[in-house]
């Protein structure tokens, strides 16, 4: 199926052109008609832009979520996840908002086995359970989640850039993640310090042999005084 729509249409009547967005594609799935991606989220970023420029936010988080909700009812977790990324760029403050999108996406991204999407969605719920709720359960398990799929990504670089799918952007160089993933091993450290001095002095040392390969920087500083907090 082909995507074709009037820019200046979707900015004067978003609302109309995000529910004809929907029935296009919802009868396209239906009929098991391939559709143009890259066509797909041009329309939806502008839809969402003119969403914003409204001061609609919330109308785009009714009827997103529930395109998003439809499209992976048909199948497609892909175009689903398209827009849950869109709704989390568009809703930085709506925290509420943000957290339940970013499950749905994380949801997805397991479903479709992708780690780069994994890590993001994480980090998405890892920096609002920072704000709302430091060293909880949540804030836990969102790091432990962003730390196993920036494992996979170490590990398995090769494979995970050949099936990593995106439009807008190329995966960053493997030792940006290799830094980020000594980076949240120390966030978990300093978590499990209160509670589990074994755990925690496992993950500075595993943070610290990645950092030894580069520049140490500041985090390198703070693992080795945690470590000796933790050794006292």
């Amino acid at each position: 199926m082909k995507i074709v729509h009037n820019r200046q249409n979707v900015i004067k009547h978003p609302k109309q052109a995000l529910l004809k967005l929907e029935e296009k594609v919802t009868q396209s799935l239906l009929k098991k008609e391939t559709i143009n991606i890259k066509a797909f989220s041009s329309e939806l970023h502008d839809i969402g832009d003119a969403f914003v420029n409204r001061n609609e936010i919330e109308c785009l988080n009714k009827h997103g979520k529930r395109l998003a909700e439809t499209l992976v009812k048909l199948g497609d977790n892909n175009l689903a996840g398209i827009i849950y990324s869109l709704m989390i760029r568009l809703n930085p403050k709506h925290t509420t908002v943000v957290e339940q999108v970013a499950t749905n996406a994380l949801a997805i991204a397991k479903r479709l086995n992708d780690p780069v999407h994994i890590m993001a969605r994480a980090n998405d719920l890892k920096e609002i359970y920072r704000i709302s709720q430091p060293g909880s359960a949540k804030h836990l398990k969102s790091l432990q989640t962003e730390k196993r799929a920036l494992n996979d990504i170490c590990n398995n670089y090769q494979n995970v850039q050949k099936r990593y799918r995106t439009l807008s952007r190329k995966m960053r160089p493997v030792e940006a993640y290799e830094l980020k993933l000594a980076a949240i091993r120390y966030e978990i450290a300093k978590i499990l310090a209160k509670e589990n001095k074994t755990a925690a002095i496992e993950e500075l040392l595993a943070a610290k042999e990645i950092l030894e390969k580069y520049d140490k920087g500041n985090v390198y500083i703070k693992i080795n005084n945690l470590l000796a907090e933790l050794k006292k």
